[in-house]
């Protein structure tokens, strides 16, 4: 009988620490910030330790982007989609249940098209996403794309007749129920303490005021359209190293709307509108403030994509003095290239390196070249003797 009390309190126990276990995950969706996040998340595993929270490791490129905790639990099949790992989740799982952390927190953007086969997989497991101005995601998503995948086109300025994102979010609480789904909303003057990280830290608990870095910041305009011009050639050698340096360009624009003033607004009132239809299916009436603000809202200048000679010549000047030598070898590369958009550009750009740069080059060359030659010179002695 003994045995017996002692075997029911232990499956008492183990019974309530499964019950004080949490899963989130957070899905982004894209243009919200994830970047930031996850970057904190990755720098700060020791806090988040002694807060319980289990953050599974993952790596961070130069630029401080990353694709979270997607490896963790996902590998990418030969045609390059996203294949659920099960042997990888059922451990990390167990591990975490094993473990004395009360939280599991993963983070990817790439959850957010999954969230139906997590949701079969961790039942009790919630997710976190977050709600932006439509208009300000088509806008960031456009620069993305020029930024980091060779966008020569300008942006499409046409207006979508349903919000994607929402529509996920809608699918989901209509096939599992809207209860495991934590909606916030995206924005500075909407954040816990006004960013993200401590926002999303409130969610599961944790209060802590932080300060972030700029994480994946947009370009100036000035240096989105130098990219844009840039992309045609493919340069994929040259692509993180121009990215990176043209995220430190300052002069210029910052604050710019591609969408002409009148549509913008008028894009703005029906996305509210329809946001607020969404709203009402998630029953998720807290993001009110966000559709009251889209409606009375004033949009940044708008400013055609077109480019000056001086602000091309602007950005060329800063590269150079930031790339130095990869700045004359870049110009030598594509000065061997046929422009496909704006030739003149072309040719500003190979006339706008430094001759110093042609001269260093020359010398550097020269002195590998008798590097070389007296290596050869002493091995040859060496065998005679």
């Amino acid at each position: 009988m003994l045995f017996g009390r002692q075997l029911f309190t232990q499956f008492n126990k183990e019974q309530n620490v499964e019950l004080n276990k949490e899963i989130y995950i957070h899905v982004g969706p894209p243009k919200t910030g994830t970047s930031a996040v996850q970057k904190w998340l990755s720098s700060n595993q020791s806090f988040l330790k002694k807060q319980g929270v289990f953050y599974p490791s993952h790596s961070v490129d130069a630029n401080g982007v990353s694709s979270g905790n997607v490896k963790s639990v996902y590998d990418i099949d030969e045609n390059k989609q996203l294949c659920l790992n099960k042997v990888r989740l059922t451990n990390l799982i167990d591990t975490f249940h094993k473990s004395e952390y009360s939280i599991l927190l993963l983070s990817s953007e790439f959850f957010f098209r999954e969230m139906d086969e997590f949701k079969l997989h961790i039942p009790n497991a919630k997710f976190i996403a977050y709600i932006r101005n439509p208009l300000e995601t088509k806008e960031s998503s456009y620069n993305q794309s020029v930024k980091r995948h060779f966008q020569v086109k300008k942006i499409n300025v046409v207006r979508r007749k349903q919000l994607p994102f929402m529509v996920r979010l809608v699918e989901f609480s209509e096939q599992f129920g809207e209860q495991d789904l934590v909606l916030r909303l995206y924005g500075e003057r909407y954040f816990h303490h006004n960013n993200i990280v401590s926002d999303l830290l409130t969610v599961i608990g944790i209060e802590l005021n932080v300060e972030l870095p700029l994480v994946n910041n947009s370009y100036q305009f000035e240096a989105m359209e130098f990219k844009r011009w840039f992309n045609q050639f493919h340069l994929e050698d040259y692509q993180a190293n121009v990215d990176r340096a043209l995220q430190g360009y300052l002069e210029g624009c910052g604050q710019y709307s591609l969408i002409p003033q009148k549509q913008y607004i008028d894009d703005l009132i029906y996305y509210a509108s329809m946001l607020e239809k969404y709203t009402t299916k998630l029953g998720a009436s807290h993001l009110g403030p966000l559709i009251t603000d889209m409606k009375t809202a004033s949009p940044n200048p708008y400013v055609a994509q077109e480019l000056t000679d001086s602000d091309f010549l602007s950005v060329c000047q800063y590269l150079q003095k930031t790339l130095g030598l990869d700045y004359y070898l870049l110009t030598q590369d594509i000065k061997l290239l046929s422009p496909i958009q704006n030739p003149h550009f072309h040719n500003l750009f190979v006339k706008s390196c430094n001759r110093k740069y042609r001269y260093i080059h020359l010398l550097l060359v020269g002195r590998s070249y008798l590097r070389r030659l007296v290596k050869k010179s002493i091995k040859a002695l060496s065998l005679k003797f």
